[in-house]
């Protein structure tokens, strides 16, 4: 969506050879730098820029030539898909209400032409009132007009998808782990809607199945410390433990590498997984992923009961009418007799598409239940793990990764903050740190000195005591070379 703000840095974008910086855009169109790089990333986002890092890590965005026509091509396909998207929910509503509506139509049309066939033949024949039409269809008393009124009540619209959120944690609300995804039933529904739940039921019941898993995945992961084996992975991908690339997809996903044990085992470790802003408690997960089998249909018997009657008439009434359709049969049926076979089609589809889907439904429930069995014997095989399962899961905990915190007090960058702000009380710090080992190396170059005067204290001490020891030492003094005699000097006072 275009935005005033947006359209000025595509404006400078152009001026300046679509090779820029946020520096660069900020400059030139006076917006906060904040804003500029935002802005900047959506329209590199949507218009598929191109970003370029040099090795003191700036960052510069080019784009090609025209990038403001496939802004504008993409803010189009938005608009198009928001238009489609709404055009898709409005067909689907008169699609769920038209099977319905055409019920009821052609249970009216079944009755009036039945009705309007007994008045011709009661008007044009001589006999007594009693002698009905040819005998064949009686009095009216059989119609029982009120019964009409229970097809037109319209109760609340039916419910659309009802979805769930995995992600809460502070709600630590894992009963919805044991929820479906179809569309959940009111008490007071209406016949309408009730007729397209009979011929096509309420949706598929694990449209988030795969979001369930990852999530159970990732949990499981958390839970472990960062390290787990393709046994305890099992009963959530569903792949057999012996074969150890099931878990390629996990590795991928989280960002894991595996780990091969001093026995040959291979264990697989997460540590990105590790990082996190505050410590997370987890309610007990569920031990398997379980798929929901497809259910016929959410709405309740008793009020499925006006879809019953309604439809097994309409469908004996069409019967009736084709009956007596043919040559020899009654002349006004005869003549609508492509309307009373489009009517027997649609009285057969609400028999044959309700038939058909419980087929379907029950292979479709054969194989849910045999993925529920199989990762559910993965599971029992955590509960009561051999011997050698047991050695991986002892060998996979020296392997545990601690929780990496990210702290308030140790953060370089922030959104929320001004940058020239936080650039000064980077340097802050910087400088303050800087201090800190200043005053350490001169308290470091003092010490030293201090020991070099002591150092030289000593040496001039013991100069004297070893002058005062020179002393000591007999000294020959020639007179002549031929009478040498010694002469020794003592500092001793009796000498």
């Amino acid at each position: 969506m275009s935005t005033p703000e947006k359209d000025q840095i595509i404006k400078a974008i152009n001026e300046l050879g679509r090779r820029v910086t946020a520096a660069d855009v900020a400059t030139k169109t006076g917006l906060p730098l904040l804003k500029a790089t935002s802005e900047l990333n959506k329209v590199a986002a949507e218009t598929n820029g191109h970003l370029q890092v040099s090795t003191a890590g700036d960052i510069a965005y080019t784009f090609d030539a025209g990038f403001q026509n496939a802004y504008a091509a993409q803010g189009m396909k938005k608009t198009l898909q928001e238009i489609g998207d709404k055009i898709f929910k409005t067909g689907y509503f008169l699609l769920r209400i038209s099977f319905g509506i055409g019920l009821i139509l052609s249970f009216i049309l079944i009755v009036v032409l039945i009705i309007a066939a007994v008045l011709l033949a009661q008007k044009a024949s001589d006999s007594d009132s009693d002698s009905g039409f040819g005998g064949g269809i009686g009095g009216m008393d059989f119609f029982d007009w009120m019964i009409l009124r229970n097809f037109f009540y319209w109760g609340p619209t039916y419910p659309v998808y009802t979805t769930y959120g995995y992600n809460d944690y502070d709600a630590r609300n894992y009963d919805l782990y044991d929820k479906p995804t179809t569309r959940q039933p009111e008490t007071n529904n209406n016949f309408i809607m009730n007729c397209f739940s009979f011929l096509f039921g309420d949706g598929a019941p694990n449209l988030n199945l795969e979001d369930r898993k990852w999530q159970l995945i990732a949990q499981t992961i958390k839970q472990n410390n960062g390290v787990v084996t393709a046994e305890q992975l099992a009963p959530f991908t569903g792949a057999n433990p012996a074969n150890e690339d099931g878990v390629l997809p996990v590795l991928v996903r989280f960002d894991g590498k595996p780990e091969v044990t001093d026995s040959g085992n291979i264990v697989y470790t997460f540590p990105t997984l590790q990082v996190t802003a505050k410590s997370m408690s987890f309610a007990p997960l569920p031990t398997f992923l379980k798929e929901f089998k497809w259910e016929f249909t959410r709405v309740p018997v008793s009020s499925l009961v006006p879809v019953f009657i309604l439809a097994g008439l309409n469908f004996f009434g069409a019967i009736f009418l084709v009956t007596h359709a043919g040559p020899g049969g009654v002349p006004l049926f005869h003549a609508f007799s492509g309307l009373i076979h489009w009517l027997m089609l649609y009285g057969t589809l609400f028999l044959v598409v309700p038939m058909t889907r419980y087929g379907v439904l029950r292979w479709l429930n054969g194989n849910i239940e045999e993925r529920n069995t199989e990762r559910s014997k993965y599971a029992d095989a955590m509960r009561n793990p051999s011997a050698e399962v047991l050695k991986k899961l002892s060998e996979a905990k020296h392997y545990r990764i601690g929780e990496t915190k990210v702290r308030t007090d140790d953060l370089v960058y922030r959104t929320d903050r001004d940058v020239i702000d936080q650039d000064f009380n980077h340097e802050d710090r910087k400088f303050d740190e800087e201090l800190r080992k200043g005053q350490h190396s001169d308290k470091s170059a003092s010490a030293s000195s201090q020991g070099a005067k002591t150092d030289q204290k000593a040496a001039a001490h013991g100069s004297a005591e070893s002058q005062d020891a020179i002393d000591h030492i007999i000294s020959i003094k020639p007179k002549d070379t031929s009478d040498v005699k010694p002469n020794i000097k003592s500092k001793r006072p009796w000498s």
